[in-house]
């Protein structure tokens, strides 16, 4: 597969030149650009796969180049990067197809982020195989080169390191997805390159090697987030099995990174569009018991843990997702409710910072939302409705959770 090409058109040169460094290193091709009118005439020649955009530029912004390029290729990934203060015109791209923003100083873990989003829609369009890049960490040239024989048939880029030091510097410059280290290797061991590679970049999956005798070694490398070890002499089949498997877990934790990032993106949508406006059931034409009973029906329907209560904080409805963890529906909800969601994979979440956020969306202009990360990857989302019946209106708070996955 061919590198995808990233087109980054930043004014200011310092910016630039680090995203073009950032960008590389992730094993994408780039071009640049120093301001908008650049920016369209290369992408007219060059077709660029994604860009990567800053929005307030002289002579053509950002946004009104977007929307020549959309003319261009209605297939390009566009990232934006903005400013304090420009949240109202970001939501207003996002809503249009951007696929996401980066907010000035840059965090480059969520570029890296935004990425591998915008890599993934590309592959999806133009029906691209992922070809994984692999270190291998040996210090014995001969097992190295056998080792890496065997792996490059498998059609895998390898990368060869003799040693700890040589191979940090390699996964400094390289985007690399698997490791494999050599427990004892000169210069310095494979716990300490696994725990220095570990400070450079989280998104990797290591398998070390051990001999007789360094079992308690390599127990400490998966601790440190080894997902494996083999002892040697390597055999050959496990080798292959075990990048397989590394390769499945790897891609699976990337696309939970990626949901929650779209579900983050979608929630600030959410809460832009229902900005000062009220959500409303409208059921008047039914009586009010059938009215309750038909916005169940709907509720059932919609994916995830969701709760419904009222500002009483008594529990009026949950689906089956939460239900399951329960038994029967509890009253309330209380301490007990909460330390329960664990099960559901709602794992940091405290009375207090529920009560926190529940007292907050109260309190607040009608139709806000309010969201708990409760988790590296889990939220819970609080927003309130009102139910319209024949006899009476309901008020209620409408809680979606999205646990961690076990």
């Amino acid at each position: 597969m061919g590198k995808c090409t990233v087109l980054v058109v930043e004014d200011e040169d310092s910016t630039r030149m680090q995203l073009a460094r950032v960008i590389r290193k992730e094993g994408y091709d780039v071009i640049e650009a120093e301001n908008g009118q650049a920016g369209l005439e290369i992408f007219g020649k060059k077709l660029p796969d994604i860009v990567v955009t800053d929005i307030k530029m002289p002579n053509i912004d950002g946004l009104e180049m977007i929307h020549h390029m959309r003319r261009i290729s209605s297939h390009v990934q566009i990232i934006l990067i903005t400013a304090y203060g420009e949240t109202e015109t970001v939501i207003s791209a996002l809503r249009q197809g951007v696929i996401d923003y980066l907010k000035k100083p840059l965090d480059l873990d969520l570029l890296c982020l935004a990425l591998g989003r915008a890599q993934e829609k590309v592959n999806e369009h133009q029906r691209l195989v992922w070809v994984p890049a692999l270190l291998l960490a040996e210090d014995e040239q001969a097992t190295r080169d056998r080792l890496a024989r065997v792996l490059e048939k498998e059609n895998w880029k390898v990368f060869r390191a003799a040693d700890g030091d040589e191979a940090v510097n390699i996964f400094a410059e390289n985007k690399i997805d698997i490791v494999l280290l050599d427990i004892r290797m000169p210069r310095k061991d494979g716990l300490q390159t696994l725990k220095e590679m570990k400070a450079l970049s989280s998104d990797f999956q290591a398998i070390v090697f051990s001999g007789y005798g360094d079992e308690k070694t390599a127990i400490d490398a998966m601790r440190n987030g080894a997902i494996n070890f083999l002892r040697k002499p390597i055999d050959l089949d496990q080798l292959i099995v075990s990048v397989e498997k590394a390769f499945e877990r790897l891609n699976t934790e990337r696309a939970l990174k990626y949901r929650t990032r779209e579900l983050e993106l979608t929630k600030q949508i959410v809460a832009k569009i229902t900005e000062e406006k009220e959500i409303i059931l409208d059921f008047r034409t039914m009586p009010g018991i059938p009215a309750m009973n038909f916005a169940k029906s709907i509720l059932d329907n919609v994916p995830g843990g969701l709760v419904v209560l009222n500002r009483d904080l008594n529990i009026l409805y949950m689906n089956h997702c939460v239900a399951r963890i329960f038994g029967a529906t509890p009253n309330k909800i209380d301490l007990e409710f909460v330390s329960k969601l664990s099960e559901f994979g709602i794992t940091d979440l405290t009375y207090e910072m529920f009560i926190s956020a529940f007292e907050q969306l109260i309190n607040s202009t009608s139709g806000t939302l309010e969201t708990i990360k409760t988790g590296k990857y889990s939220y819970m989302t609080l927003l309130r409705l009102k139910i319209m019946g024949e006899i009476q209106d309901h008020a209620i708070i409408l809680i979606t959770m999205r646990g961690e996955r076990k």
